[in-house]
């Protein structure tokens, strides 16, 4: 090696008592965390000011699928225009030819089919809406919806047209029939599950311990299914008539964007709902 020659990644730096080597094999994987554990605190605003818990930015709301006339009647409330700038609902047809351009410039997907038989989607729809959450984007699953895949009779569940960013799973349990399938109808109370206190379960549930608040408001009637929860259990659904718990809010811990699930109609929760809303924004 000529006299001039050197090597970068063991180039000499002066320092107070003598020279030391810096190796950028080194350096380079300190730089990546540094990089990712600033994007999380961007993310997930935890140096915002004040009290407020929750950002301050308006979301573009993507609903895909026939939503319950509740729901729809939050999302278009004069009041709740501080938080929500733009919501357009579209049915799964709708999103046929080019799903990952007509998606892309949502903040949040809320894919709820539950006043439709239809509980389809596409292959190519189901792949947009996971590359959109695995690109940053927010997703709410409510109910059943998104179980089966547009005419193909092999598809039950979310794992195949998904992947794995669904929070529960679709599992056969009584005479074979996908747990995603039995469908229930439930009198009784939402409870928040404080067990667990990680950043969405305390921001969604902030404030409300059980729904309704009090007993004398009576039960919430809803649809619900006995899913099997893969993450983050946010709250649980106790049916009055037979005792039985079942996993009512749950979230999927992911490095880039968020995934809620609702085993309930989240229009009986107004304040729910707007605090998912905020902490998906």
């Amino acid at each position: 090696m000529a006299e001039d020659d050197f090597d970068i990644s063991e180039a000499p730096v002066s320092s107070s008592g003598g020279k030391f080597k810096i190796k950028l094999e080194t350096l380079i994987p300190i730089l990546i965390i540094v990089a990712v554990v600033l994007f999380l605190v961007f993310k997930t605003n935890i140096f915002s000011e004040g009290t407020n818990i929750f950002g301050g930015q308006k979301a573009s709301i993507l609903v895909i699928g026939s939503p319950t006339p509740e729901l729809t009647s939050i999302l278009k409330d004069f009041e709740n225009k501080d938080l929500i700038k733009e919501a357009r609902q579209l049915s799964a047809s709708d999103l046929v030819h080019n799903p990952k351009d007509r998606i892309k410039n949502y903040d949040i997907i809320i894919l709820d089919q539950s006043m439709s038989l239809d509980k389809s989607i596409s292959r190519t729809t189901g792949e947009a809406i996971t590359s959109f959450v695995q690109s940053g984007g927010s997703l709410i699953v409510v109910l059943n919806s998104g179980i089966e895949r547009t005419g193909d009779a092999s598809v039950i569940g979310w794992k195949a047209t998904f992947g794995d960013i669904v929070p529960v799973t679709c599992e056969a349990s009584i005479f074979s029939v996908p747990s995603c399938k039995q469908t229930l109808r439930v009198n009784g109370t939402i409870f928040a599950n404080r067990y667990d206190s990680k950043q969405g379960g305390y921001k969604i549930m902030y404030g409300i311990e059980k729904v309704p608040a009090m007993e004398s408001f009576g039960l919430i009637s809803t649809e619900a299914y006995p899913v099997h929860a893969e993450g983050t259990e946010i709250a649980y659904l106790l049916d009055a008539r037979t005792g039985m718990t079942y996993t009512a809010i749950v979230e999927k811990p992911l490095l880039l964007g968020k995934v809620i699930y609702f085993n309930f109609n989240p229009g009986l929760s107004e304040a729910i709902l707007i605090n998912t809303i905020k902490y998906l924004s």
